[in-house]
């Protein structure tokens, strides 16, 4: 039997991250046929809410959700967990979300595991996390989450052959659509709201004071009061009755129960998961054309890109939904759009770069 082991830091529980890490296992004990492999998860720092491990095989090294005590574990305890690991399981395959924990293993595997295998697993833009060349150099193989990732990666020194595009994994089977309203007018935003930082929520405020007649907007996510104070304040009357502050929900497809268009408002992203998802349930797309991922999500069947920046061309696209000058993909048309981020294609590539010499 061979071994894989995915290994991720602390993470909160309410990430895109962890939403796919979930979808991993799911894809696989749905369309994997290859009994040659075993997975497991192992988590150095725990998480705060566990929905998104809870089927994975796992082992959990607990330290605290304070950063500066995660950092201190990060740097004395971590690197003997992975050794220890190492060691024991002898994997063909450590895969790991974060540098430092796949800069670590590739350091220590050549005196502990030899022919294991290191994998840079990375759910972010590697340039505008100023990922170092020392990460860079210190891993044997890299899964590419968008083709924008595999360019960038490319860009930046590391081979072609040293990266495999797998994207994500999007659930697209037994999804029910989320019904519309029929007028064209009702916005949703999924994820982490911040102000100007990667999310840009600031964005999309500024461009709803620019829209005219009747819509309303769902923004689902975790928010504190500074960021929720700031973007009330650039907000116009009609924008603040508008909106509403929905909080986050791990179970965020079941609470949403009307929604026209999904829009999204980064200045960056790894992939867009969120985009995936929201097609997948028969929702159009509005998205900034950000690095990296939306433009290869984004298509004439489900939704309209902008770009970044530009919040007249974001206005104008919104009030031309509103007042139906610009008809909206169908909900068939979005869910047809992602079927090769299904978890079927998904499994096939993991596959195929599981096989590469």
């Amino acid at each position: 039997m061979k071994k894989a082991i995915i290994a991720v830091p602390y993470l909160s529980g309410k990430g895109g991250t962890e939403t796919v890490i979930k979808n991993f296992y799911d894809a696989l004990g749905e369309y994997s046929n290859d009994s040659k492999w075993s997975w497991k998860l192992i988590s150095f720092g725990g998480t705060k809410y566990s929905f998104w491990m809870k089927k994975w095989p796992k082992k959990i090294y607990n330290f605290s959700d304070k950063r500066i005590i995660q950092l201190i574990c990060y740097a004395t305890i971590m690197p003997f967990l992975i050794k220890t690991i190492l060691k024991k399981e002898q994997p063909n395959i450590f895969v790991a979300t974060n540098p430092i924990i796949w800069t670590l293993a590739y350091k220590i595997k050549r005196k502990t595991s030899p022919n294991t295998k290191i994998i840079a697993w990375y759910h972010y833009s590697f340039k505008k996390k100023d990922v170092k060349k020392i990460y860079l150099d210190n891993v044997d193989e890299f899964w590419a989450i968008s083709n924008g990732i595999r360019k960038e990666l490319i860009s930046m020194g590391v081979p072609s052959k040293k990266i495999n595009l797998i994207y994500n994994p999007v659930s697209i089977t037994n999804i029910e659509m989320i019904p519309r309203n029929h007028k064209q007018n009702h916005f949703v935003y999924i994820g982490r709201i911040d102000y100007d930082g990667q999310k840009n929520v600031s964005e999309l405020i500024k461009a709803f004071n620019d829209l005219k007649g009747g819509w309303r907007c769902d923004l689902y996510g975790s928010i504190n009061l500074e960021t929720k104070k700031r973007l009330l304040n650039i907000a116009s009357e009609n924008t603040k009755n508008s909106i509403s502050f929905k909080g986050f929900y791990s179970d965020i497809w079941h609470r949403i129960k009307e929604a026209d268009v999904l829009i999204l408002t980064s200045k960056y992203e790894g992939f867009g998961m969120v985009l995936c998802e929201a097609a997948a349930h028969g929702i159009s797309l509005v998205s900034s054309d950000c690095p990296m991922g939306p433009e290869e999500i984004i298509n004439s069947e489900n939704g309209f890109l902008y770009h970044s920046g530009d919040i007249k061309q974001l206005s104008n696209i919104l009030n031309k939904i509103i007042s139906k000058s610009q008809k909206l993909p169908t909900a068939i048309e979005a869910y047809n759009s992602i079927n090769k981020f299904g978890y079927k294609e998904f499994v096939y590539r993991i596959q195929l770069s599981l096989v590469k010499d």
